[in-house]
């Protein structure tokens, strides 16, 4: 079937309400074009829709929300890296790709100061500054030249910076949370103005800072995790919190919250609407400062909350701890997936005896080890976990990013980086490329 057909296609099927008319104007389209030639093709670098905020809690990124449902065609990508020197100055530089055969290096990106935020939809990306609270909007034209079409400051908020936890939620609409003063500020990616913002006060809590990372959007609504720390005293909040906003009546429509473990991040839905949240312990940390208080009974496992279908809590009786599901190990990230609705879910563990002899899990020293592994959580009534065949023995870095139906990671202890692709059919973990700096986020363009 060649590319004219399938762009037609598509468009009589999600352009036209009425089913006759679809059902005619196919008929028509397929006799006019001949369709039943053997020798047809599909078109090269076809992608399905990720469907996730991605990224936007560890790594730092933002993902497409429900924007990329129904692409037909990728022509273009865009890559994301961060570079951080032996002084800890960073900077984010993206680009754009024509395929996904690397090595990639950073010569043709566009470098920004600072760890920054990267969002990509409706063929257009986005990068919130790491040093002044601006989102600035960039297209590509036909040469494939990256090209500046707008901005948009947060300064009014009080902010020196884009925070990390943000979605678009369809095409003109996002959302940027903001951990400090807690506001949710919805905007329209297409005009680059502020649409209005959302009061999150409830996510204050004495003693602690707030983090939202990795907001998700999913059917028009917004769920954004509440995780607090208190690093100076090595203290995580006992406790899971999932605040469920609606961008388009710019309301909170509910808190989701449950203290059977500690410190949520990403949620992941399956395919009948239901959407788990795993109490990571804020990457083990609840458990780090147990570790190193001598007290390491009082730090609660790490489990798997669930909220149903039309519901704004966790059920009560949901409840399964990780070690139970993995023969004794504890996560140390939160839930990614590589699409979202498919009930599957990727998280690393971490295996204390793959420690480097003097190394403990007392400080933050042991996330530098490769100690933890990817692995696979079929969500579900009563979830499974499996190691992901492929999958290296790491450190912890930033998160992956869901691409094209499959969640790629990237693994280093270099200034470059292997970027795996995992794919959920077959539980395997590839190396597809590698780049220069830290992978931070891969994205289509879709037209």
């Amino acid at each position: 079937m060649n590319l004219v057909l399938l762009k037609l296609i598509f468009n009589i099927f999600f352009n036209n309400e009425n089913s006759p008319v679809k059902i005619i104007l196919l008929c028509l389209t397929l006799l006019a074009l001949g369709c039943g030639d053997d020798d047809s093709t599909s078109a090269a670098g076809t992608g399905g829709s990720s469907g996730n905020a991605g990224s936007g809690g560890s790594s730092g990124t933002g993902g497409s929300g429900d924007m990329d449902s129904g692409a037909v065609e990728a022509t273009r990508y865009v890559l994301g890296s961060v570079t951080i020197d032996p002084e800890n100055n960073r900077a984010t530089y993206v680009q754009v790709i024509d395929s996904l055969e690397g090595p990639f290096n950073n010569d043709s990106a566009i470098e920004l100061p600072g760890n920054g935020v990267l969002m990509a939809g409706n063929g257009r990306f986005f990068v919130g500054l790491a040093e002044e609270p601006t989102w600035i909007a960039y297209e590509v034209d036909d040469e494939g030249e990256i090209q500046e079409i707008g901005r948009m400051s947060l300064a009014n908020y009080g902010l020196g910076y884009i925070d990390y936890g943000n979605a678009l939620v369809d095409n003109d609409t996002a959302v940027s949370v903001i951990s400090d003063p807690p506001v949710a500020v919805v905007w329209n990616p297409l005009t680059m103005e502020i649409v209005g913002d959302v009061d999150l006060s409830h996510l204050v809590r004495e003693g602690y800072s707030l983090e939202v990372w990795t907001t998700v959007a999913r059917e028009g609504r917004v769920y954004i995790p509440g995780r607090w720390a208190n690093w100076d005293e090595g203290r995580i909040y006992a406790g899971v919190s999932m605040t469920i906003l609606d961008p388009n009546t710019m309301t909170v429509i509910g808190t989701a919250s449950d203290d059977r473990c500690a410190s949520g991040g990403r949620v992941v839905f399956d395919a009948q609407g239901y959407a788990y949240v795993m109490g990571d312990g804020r990457n083990y940390s609840i458990q780090m400062y147990a570790n190193a208080a001598g007290t390491p009974e009082t730090a609660p496992d790490n489990c798997l909350l669930r909220i149903a279908p039309g519901a704004l809590d966790f059920e009560d009786d949901y409840f399964f701890t990780i070690p139970s599901l993995t023969g004794g190990l504890q996560s140390i990230t939160e839930l990614d997936t590589g699409l979202q609705g498919s009930g599957v879910a990727f998280a690393k563990m971490f295996d204390p005896s793959r420690l480097a002899e003097g190394t403990t899990a007392t400080d933050f020293e042991f996330w530098d080890q490769p100690a933890h592994k990817l692995w696979r959580i079929d969500l579900g009534d009563t979830p499974t976990a499996r190691e992901v065949q492929g999958a290296p023995y790491s450190a912890i870095g930033f998160g992956g990013t869901a691409f094209a139906g499959s969640l790629y990671v990237g693994e280093s202890d270099t200034s470059t980086t292997d970027v795996y692709e995992v794919d959920s059919d077959t539980n395997t973990s590839t190396l597809r490329f590698t780049m220069d700096g830290y992978f931070y986020g891969l994205y289509e363009l879709t037209p």
